[in-house]
């Protein structure tokens, strides 16, 4: 199982040896599965247990419709890692790939204080998915960077930034950075197929071919917006062809549209404007007028700024008279971290940038591992 050992070093061996190809194993318990059933993987390369040598598996899993798809990431500890993935009742039958990718490197953060401070550390609060708190102070070098130990956790967690010294006013500007979400090149890959339920056809297709841009940036593989002919595009049309990228394109979505207009003046924040909005959405504060609780068929929902992922409390600073566009995704939410099970809503300001960075930053969604054993989302039928 996965421990909360958070603050404690890891012990891990050197990932300077690069894997040769095609070492990669990786077994499934069986061919076909039913709805309702548990997919195990396990996955192994010899070379990196022999040298007790860690690192991630990255798991991309699709159907060969490219319909659904969730990306997924496991610590590989000592050469080995193992998943249980829940299949959903509501499942539909097809063939499914699952592909491995194997990154030589471990869940790690780093980054940098970016405002005027003078003591040579900060201190980091994590609170881990199951609210447990830790905390510890960090040193800051001469450029006022650090380096957090490598971590190992489940699911998501949220990180506080704070100065050292408890009596001063949190006014911290931080840039973080997540080594696992940075681009890499895997050392090794492997893929298998598995049916599940029954498949409308006999075999899964000769011409099926794995798409990563499914998975990250890029438009291709993705439903784009119904091409208007005949009348002139509204501005909400123009603003989602010109901004809206990738799987933020999905058409299962409820947009609000503020560039000529001023819907979004007069109220505290956007999420408060949000409430009662979207059927099923729920937005509840918790405890003061900048953190909310955002759920959606019982799962938490993803909040995006500019498509990048932040929390409830960075999106209640942005200005409402920033705002140029709503846009919120039914669950589940494919582009969000584990398929989104909640859902998710991403806010888009009228100059693009994530100019609320400008002001004070100190606290940060970070997507940790995803837990061993998980229930894939699915969109109902």
């Amino acid at each position: 199982m996965m421990k909360h050992t958070i603050f404690s070093a890891l012990i891990l061996c050197s990932m300077a040896v690069v894997a040769q190809q095609n070492d990669l194993q990786v077994r499934v318990l069986a061919n076909a599965y039913q709805p309702g059933d548990t997919l195990r993987f396990t996955a192994l390369h010899p070379e990196w247990k022999a040298k007790k040598k860690s690192g991630t598996i990255n798991v991309f899993m699709e159907d060969v419709d490219h319909q659904a798809f969730w990306r997924l990431r496991y610590p590989m500890l000592e050469g080995e890692a193992i998943g249980d993935l829940v299949l959903p009742e509501n499942l539909p039958g097809n063939y499914y790939a699952l592909h491995f990718k194997l990154q030589d490197d471990f869940f790690s953060i780093s980054g940098r204080v970016l405002s005027d401070y003078k003591d040579q550390a900060i201190k980091v609060t994590v609170m881990l998915a199951d609210k447990q708190l830790l905390s510890e102070n960090i040193s800051l070098d001469e450029n006022k960077a650090f380096s957090m130990k490598k971590m190992l956790f489940a699911d998501q967690a949220k990180f506080f930034f704070a100065p050292a010294k408890a009596n001063r006013t949190n006014d911290l500007q931080v840039e973080l950075n997540v080594s696992l979400d940075s681009t890499y090149q895997p050392v090794d890959d492997t893929m298998t197929m598995v049916t599940i339920g029954t498949p409308s056809v006999a075999a899964p297709p000769v011409a099926y071919r794995f798409n990563p841009l499914l998975f990250g940036d890029g438009d291709e593989g993705t439903l784009k917006s119904v091409e208007v002919i005949g009348r002139r595009k509204t501005p909400g049309e123009k603003f989602e062809d010109e901004r809206v990228t990738g799987m933020f394109r999905t058409p299962d979505a409820v947009s609000f549209d503020g560039t000529e207009s001023n819907q979004f003046i007069g109220w505290s924040n956007v999420l408060d404007w949000l409430k009662g909005r979207v059927a099923g959405l729920n937005v509840q504060p918790a405890g003061d007028a900048i953190n909310y609780a955002l759920t959606w068929q019982g799962g938490q929902t993803a909040l995006f700024l500019n498509e990048m992922q932040v929390d409830a409390q960075t999106l209640t600073m942005v200005p409402m008279a920033d705002i140029a566009y709503i846009k919120v995704m039914r669950p589940p939410f494919y582009g969000a971290y584990l398929g989104g099970a909640g859902g998710a809503v991403c806010v888009y300001t009228k100059d693009g940038s994530n100019g609320i960075f400008n002001g004070p930053r100190h606290s940060f969604v970070v997507n940790g591992y995803t837990p061993e054993t998980f229930r894939l989302p699915v969109k109902g039928r």
